[in-house]
């Protein structure tokens, strides 16, 4: 099986840490080429670490997210004449793995599907008057999705990547590229699945039951955002590190080292909508779907300032 992997990355620092190359020695494992693409200008000193590592290097500032990214290397791919069977997209938004990736193409590899992704978020969000308004919309989250030959050979997903430029912020990211993936595939008579498919009715899994993915289902990744914006709903996430110890020997001193370099200047503020959020994930959880259309509802008028106020500070990472 011939898989190819694109990997996107960028860094406030523009540079490439060590998370990134453990996270890409593991995709070795499981990946015949890596192509890393950077929306960064890194310097010949940072692109170095890759050597021997990725197969090709494209590092220059473009400004169009993760996504961008990916298009870049894929059409880097087409254009270069690489053959591969199977299409993996990955960013540098996760530290890990903390198992063996292999167990999970193995899982997938069983499944009758077109394309798939480690995980879905069950709510996306729209632009109403100007604001971002959570909505019920579940797709598959874009940090790691694979698609198979007869999507990324389509002209629906070449047409789509084509359509990938710079936006304006990174919900508009979200809602025209990560939510828009998954709706114009399965529009488009494309089956996904994913290799977590409980707790579909939360909002977003990797948030509200990191723990127990890691420890009861051997799930390899947690994302950066958690530990480096303090961002925690349903308990702290302060003994993420004794988590990971108790499951797997992964060094968990790249993630200090990463995680102090993007440490949280408004911990006020992220503390103020943590509360928030975590009441909110509370009482979806515990309410019939009625419940929960009347809290959307809800949140269209008193919570559109934090709503407001969330997707704009995540415009940073």
């Amino acid at each position: 099986m011939k898989r190819l992997c694109v990997f996107a990355h960028w860094d406030k620092d523009n540079i490439i840490d060590d998370y990134i190359l453990y996270y890409l020695q593991a995709l070795r494992d499981v990946c015949y080429k890596i192509i890393f693409v950077s929306d960064c200008d890194l310097s010949n000193e940072e692109t170095q670490k890759l050597a021997g590592i990725v197969d090709v290097t494209v590092a220059r500032k473009h400004g169009e997210y993760d996504f961008g990214s990916y298009k870049k290397g894929f059409f880097y791919a087409k254009e270069n004449n690489i053959e591969f069977d199977e299409l993996l997209f990955v960013n540098d938004s996760c530290y890990g793995p903390f198992y063996p990736l292999k167990h999970v193409f193995d899982k997938m590899s069983k499944k009758k599907c077109d394309f798939w992704g480690l995980t879905k978020n069950s709510y996306g969000i729209k632009k109403e008057n100007g604001l971002d308004i959570a909505e019920w919309n579940p797709h598959i989250q874009s940090y790691f999705i694979l698609f198979k030959k007869p999507v990324f050979t389509s002209n629906v997903f070449l047409q789509f990547i084509q359509n990938i430029k710079q936006e304006q912020s990174k919900s508009d990211v979200i809602i025209n590229y990560e939510i828009g993936l998954t709706k114009t595939l399965t529009h488009a008579g494309f089956k996904p699945d994913v290799y977590i498919n409980r707790y579909s009715h939360t909002e977003n899994c990797l948030s509200s039951k990191w723990k127990r993915l890691i420890k009861w289902y051997k799930f390899p990744f947690i994302k950066t955002s958690l530990i480096k914006n303090g961002i925690f709903v349903l308990g702290e996430i302060k003994d993420w590190e004794q988590t990971i110890e108790s499951v797997s020997s992964y060094p968990v001193d790249l993630i200090k080292k990463n995680a102090n370099r993007y440490k949280n200047p408004e911990p006020d503020l992220y503390k103020t909508f943590n509360l928030y959020r975590k009441i909110r994930f509370i009482v979806l959880q515990n309410c019939p779907m009625e419940m929960r259309k009347i809290v959307i509802k809800l949140e269209k008028s008193g919570y559109k300032i934090l709503n407001t106020l969330f997707f704009h500070k995540l415009k940073k990472f």
